[in-house]
């Protein structure tokens, strides 16, 4: 037989190493997801800019702590514990409530994320991504990003999409908090204390401000969304304005549940305009000092605003039930789902290798 008839008639070989993934489906290399943490890493700490400032920010961080540790020599630790067991169980209940639907709110976003960026990860996955990522950024600070990239680029999504979505959260978030802080402050909802002094008195027109920062942003997604620009290296796209509606919606609602969770467990009689108050003011200081979960800052702003509204100690087991609620407890139950996701992951890598 012709040396080419054999090789026609020669048997295939059969290849025993699994078939080539699907570029889209393939979960990103390390070095990928090691550069995309690393960038949103660097970003959250140039968030401090200069030294001087990082300074400054250290400064106001131990002013901070000393006027808790004022606040904590007077606290009545009995009188806290024994608040604590008393709290009714319907303020219980209604807290975890309002927590379950705080999470759901700003977990929505990142659906609103996918439907902006146009990636394919399913739409429960993405809540489920939404949820880990708000759960782990709350109680880790700047270092809980990493979940949310790590995550969606397990999923095939990009680092330049994932970069895109964590920007949109944030985003979306300080857009509801103007919506929420410049209403309240501009129509006199909250009152500040009278000896916070200037700070009082100009209160109004940092609402107007805010709230002419809300309408400029809606006017620029009505007249320039599609038109991309580069900021800081990025590339930032204006959505549409009813994406800008929905982010509104979203972070405002997530605002007011938010507040809705510290007055449940608070005594009947303590205005929700003055924790509304509290809890914007705490979010600006976290602003400017970067604390993981807030510690210490939260407890010092709420005990300088609602100190003449509530015993002190009363306060304090409302906020500790509080960082019990949604902090810790949230915080716990998106660990086992992220240990749950990489298992399974893990699971599916191993069968890809061994053919099964």
């Amino acid at each position: 037989m012709p040396s080419n008839a054999r090789q026609r008639w020669r048997p295939k070989k059969r290849w025993t190493s699994p078939p080539p993934r699907s570029p889209v489906a393939a979960p990103a290399s390390n070095d990928a997801l090691r550069r995309a943490t690393e960038g949103a890493a660097r970003v959250a700490w140039n968030r401090f800019g200069s030294w001087p400032r990082r300074v400054a920010i250290l400064a106001l961080l131990l002013a901070g702590i000393g006027l808790w540790v004022t606040h904590l020599e007077s606290v009545d630790w009995r009188g806290m514990g024994t608040a604590l067991a008393a709290m009714p169980l319907d303020r219980l209940w209604w807290a975890t409530g309002l927590t379950a639907t705080s999470y759901l709110a700003y977990s929505s976003i990142d659906l609103l994320a996918r439907r902006v960026t146009g990636h394919a990860v399913r739409a429960s996955s993405t809540l489920l991504i939404g949820f880990v990522s708000h759960a782990c950024a709350l109680n880790l600070g700047p270092a809980g990003a990493g979940f949310r990239f790590r995550l969606y680029m397990s999923h095939g999504v990009d680092a330049v999409r994932a970069t895109a979505i964590w920007l949109f959260n944030i985003a979306t978030n300080w857009i509801g908090f103007a919506a929420v802080a410049g209403t309240a402050l501009a129509g006199g909802w909250i009152h500040l204390p009278d000896d916070w002094g200037l700070i009082t008195h100009a209160s109004r027109l940092a609402g107007l401000a805010l709230l002419g920062s809300l309408i400029a942003y809606f006017v620029l997604c009505m007249k320039a969304h599609g038109h991309a620009w580069s900021l800081f290296g990025h590339r930032i796209m204006l959505p549409t304005p009813s994406v800008a509606a929905m982010q509104c919606a979203l972070s405002s609602a997530n605002w007011l549940l938010l507040a809705g969770v510290i007055a449940a467990l608070l005594p009947s009689g303590v205005p929700f305009s003055a924790v509304l108050g509290a809890l914007l003011a705490s979010a600006i200081a976290l602003a400017v000092i970067d604390v993981p979960a807030g510690l210490g800052v939260t407890e010092t702003v709420f005990l300088a605003m609602l100190g003449s509204l509530v015993p002190v100690h009363e306060l304090l087991a409302a906020l500790l039930a509080y960082r019990a609620l949604y902090f810790g407890g949230p915080l716990l139950l998106a660990l086992a789902l992220y240990a749950g996701i990489e298992s399974r992951r893990l699971v599916n890598r191993r069968a890809a290798v061994h053919g099964e």
